[in-house]
Formats: structure tokens, sequence, C-alpha cells
């Protein structure tokens, strides 16, 4: 009996690929000259984590965080790689300009999928006369999920339609193709990857997909304990105030039914059901891979678990601190 290989994941960079292994984490672009450089990022790893926070719910809410920190440092690294580098007087104004638009987005974000879905559902359900109380919540967060699930499809079809998010989408792929390569016990994983789907059950399209239906039973529970506690239905943007601080939570829960799905995904029909929802959703953020862009995968993916590269496989240093 053959031993379980260990569980690697990742996300697609600008040119490149991030690949995170139980001990080791790495990142590979290729260059606009056809190199392919690669970065060790294990530093990044957070310890260990143990007592509530190594138990379900936190552990999935603090590993998320500590993903997208490292998913970000990896991004940036590789825009930075791939890019010229700008005239060191452009720098600061850059950087103001990129705080000023993260936070921009960041109040946008909230506007178009928290306040306006749950103001218009709000709107509908007191327009149609639905059920009071308690179960009016439910119905309010049913139409405001359904919009924010619509919105984000939309806004998916759309930016894949940019030449430059669609090869992101395509080594989107490559990274789940090497994946399901590694999965399947090869060690040709550039070579046997492009048999392979580029779609992926354990993936972060297919936890969005579960964050915003697990939003829609949390956020109905909480607001109908709300409203049996106070009596009044809470207006949008009270909901939002009170639900932000919720979100860890809501990642929680999400992560923990994610991991739960892919586990039984072989035996259960239920898991299997439940992962369908964010496979589709994933024919709109991966493409297959080209060749080139499978080695960049395959690169990213033998250096984070430890593996031998090839010599032609240029090192980058990493950070002094």
């Amino acid at each position: 009996m053959t031993k379980k290989r260990p569980n690697i994941g990742g996300q697609a960079l600008i040119e490149g690929v991030f690949m995170r292994a139980p001990k080791g984490a790495a990142a590979a672009v290729r260059k606009p000259d056809g190199t392919i450089v690669a970065r060790d990022m294990s530093y990044l790893l957070p310890p260990v984590r143990t007592g509530i926070l190594s138990k379900p719910v936190f552990r999935g809410a603090v590993n998320l965080i500590e993903t997208m920190k490292m998913g970000f440092s990896a991004l940036n690294w590789s825009a930075e790689t791939v890019e010229e580098k700008k005239d060191s007087s452009k720098e600061k104004s850059s950087s103001v300009t990129k705080w000023l638009s993260n936070i921009a987005a960041v109040i946008l974000a909230v506007v178009l999928f928290a306040w306006l879905p749950l103001r218009l559902a709000a709107w509908i359900v007191s327009l149609f006369s639905f059920s009071t109380g308690g179960l009016e919540q439910f119905y309010i967060h049913i139409i405001a999920g359904t919009f924010r699930i619509l919105a984000f499809v939309l806004y998916i079809a759309a930016i894949s339609l940019m030449p430059d998010i669609r090869r992101v989408f395509m080594y989107h792929g490559a990274e789940h193709q090497v994946i399901h390569a590694w999965e399947n016990g090869s060690d040709n994983l550039a070579e046997d990857a492009g048999k392979n789907s580029p779609l992926h059950a354990r993936c972060g399209t297919s936890f969005l997909m579960y964050v915003m239906v697990v939003t829609i039973l949390c956020y109905s529970i909480i607001d109908s304990l709300v409203y049996l506690t106070t009596g009044v239905s809470p207006a949008a943007h009270w909901r939002v105030l009170y639900h932000l601080p919720l979100i860890p939570l809501v990642m929680g829960v999400s992560y923990e039914v994610l991991k739960l799905a892919d586990k039984h995904l072989d035996t259960s029909a239920f898991a299997r059901a439940l992962s369908r929802p964010g496979l589709w959703l994933q024919h709109l953020t991966t493409r297959p891979a080209t060749p080139e862009m499978l080695e960049v995968s395959e690169t990213a993916a033998k250096m984070a678990l430890g593996l031998d590269l090839p010599p032609e496989i240029e090192i980058a240093e990493e950070p002094s601190e």
C-alpha cells in the first residue's frame, strides 16, 4: 500500500504560481526572457498553532488569514520580478496611490456586496409582503445571497475577457493540473499535468462559493435572534455593522465544510454534490494551461516540497530581515 502524499495547494500569480506544502512554500514565475525564477518562501509559513486556534472553525479563520498574507507576499514578488523596475522617485507616490485604491476598493466591496444586496432584499420582501418575524430574515438573506452570487459570477465573467486576467486564470489551471498530477502519484509533474483537469475541489474559488452559502445561513440565524430580541427588523446599515466582525466565524465554518467535503469526496454523493457549485464556478476562474505554464507550476511545487530542481532554474534570494 503506497504512502499518501502530503497535500499541496497554492494560487496563481502574475506569470507564475505559488505553492504551499506542509513544511515548505515557494513561488515561481517565468520572466520576459523565458527563464524560470523560483523563490523559497518557507520563511512565511506560520508557526504550528495550539490551543483554541487549532480547534475547528477557529483554525479555519486563522489559516485563511495567514494564507492570504502569504499569497499577497508572493503576488507582490511576482509583479516585481516580471515587471520592469520603476523609478525610485515614483515609488512613494505609487505606494500612496495603492493604499488609497485599496481603501476605496474595500469601501466599494462593502457597499456592493454587503449593504446593497441587503437593502434590495429588504425592499423586495416588504414590497411583496412576505412573512414577517424571524422567517422574514431568512427571506432577506436568501434574496441578498442570490444577488451576491449573481454579482460575483458576472464580475468574474467580465474580467475574464481581459487578456492579462485570462493568463492568470491559465496559471490557476496550471496550479490545479500539477496538484492533480502530484496527488495521482506522478514524478513528472509538468509532463503528466496536461492530462488532468484544471478544476479542483480544494480550491479558493470553491471556498468563496461555500462562504456565500454559509453567509446566508449564519446571518439569517443571527438576524432572527436580533429580531426576536429587539422586535425590529434591522436596517441594512446596522446589519452590515455587526455582520462584518462575524466574517471570521463565517470563514471558519466554510473552511470546515470545504475540508469535510474534500475528505469524503470519493465516498460520499452528498460531498460531491456540495463540491459541484464550486467546480461549476471554476469553469470561469481556470483555463487549461500551456506546457510552459505547467513547467512553472511544477517548479513551485517541487521547491515547496523540498524536491530537487533542474540546474537551469534561477533561484531568487530570500529577503534579508
